[in-house]
This record gives C-alpha cells, sequence and structure tokens, in this order.
C-alpha cells in the first residue's frame, strides 16, 4: 500500500495509486475480512466445494460446485460501503490519479527522428 493516507478511511480503507492506463484500488482491509468471514462463518460451504472438486467424474457440462460457489457468494458481501464525504474523498484520488498524463516531448528538429 501507498505511504499517502488512504482516500477512504473506513468501514474499509481504499487507497488508489495511478497506473499508466488508469488506478489501481488497493482493497486489501476489505479482503482481509472477506476471507476471515469464509474461514470463520463459511467453513463449511468451502469444505463442500473443495469436496465436489476433488470428485473423479468426467465433465458433463455440469460443475455441481458452481451452484455451491454462487450460493456462498450471496453470503458474504462482495461490495465495499463508502459512506457521505468519503465518496466524494475517493472520486477526486481517482480523478486526481488517473488523468490525462503529459506526453513525453518528441526530439527536436535536426534530431535523430528527423
Amino acid at each position: 500500500m501507498s505511504a499517502e493516507l488512504p482516500a477512504v478511511s473506513g468501514p474499509f480503507r481504499i487507497s488508489v495509486e495511478p497506473i499508466p492506463a488508469g488506478v489501481t484500488l488497493d482493497i486489501t482491509t476489505f479482503v482481509e475480512a472477506l476471507v476471515l468471514d469464509l474461514v470463520t462463518e463459511h467453513a463449511d460451504a468451502l469444505a463442500e466445494i473443495l469436496a465436489e472438486q476433488e470428485e473423479a467424474r468426467p465433465y458433463d457440462g455440469h460443475r455441481p460446485e458452481s451452484l455451491l460457489v454462487e450460493e456462498l457468494l450471496n453470503a458474504v458481501s462482495t461490495r465495499i460501503p463508502v459512506y457521505g464525504g468519503q465518496c466524494l474523498a475517493l472520486a477526486d484520488r481517482i480523478r486526481a490519479v488517473a488523468g490525462p498524463k503529459p506526453v513525453p516531448q518528441q526530439r527536436a528538429e535536426g534530431g535523430a527522428a528527423a
């Protein structure tokens, strides 16, 4: 995570960093909470999914564990809440780092490209 303060501080921190074609959103604290929820509250569902994947059977176009994964996703949150003024702070940070980037100047006339 960047040393800069996150754009959103809670309930889950979200940091925004520029990349050449846009931005990355660092949602580490959300993913940590999600993983903890999965292993503490939904361990049985995870075990059932793993058991389905271990069964040796020819693939018939249907994966029984797909329904289990869908049910699990319905049971856990996949949306990151962002409240009040932090919505604007996140938007401002994304605008700030995703804005147009200057293109390096072409070589002066008479240079190697001329």
